[in-house]
């Protein structure tokens, strides 16, 4: 039976909700191997003066140990 870990990570793009994901994806196979799952928990967008939006993805990635 294969065991797997979950842990969660906060993905950031000032474009759009599937770069966040992509960003947050992207970091996080610099590290991790054999991701299976991705997870998305939360979406939070916030308005900034200097930026019009900076959004916010709090992803769950499980993979295999």
């Amino acid at each position: 039976m294969p065991v797997y870990k979950s842990i969660q990570l906060v993905g950031t793009s000032e474009k759009n909700w599937a770069d966040a994901v992509k960003n947050c994806y992207e970091e996080a196979k610099k590290t991790l191997r054999g991701i299976r799952v991705i997870e998305i928990l939360k979406s939070d967008v916030k308005v900034k003066e200097d930026v019009d939006k900076l959004i916010y993805k709090n992803i769950r990635f499980e993979y295999y140990i």
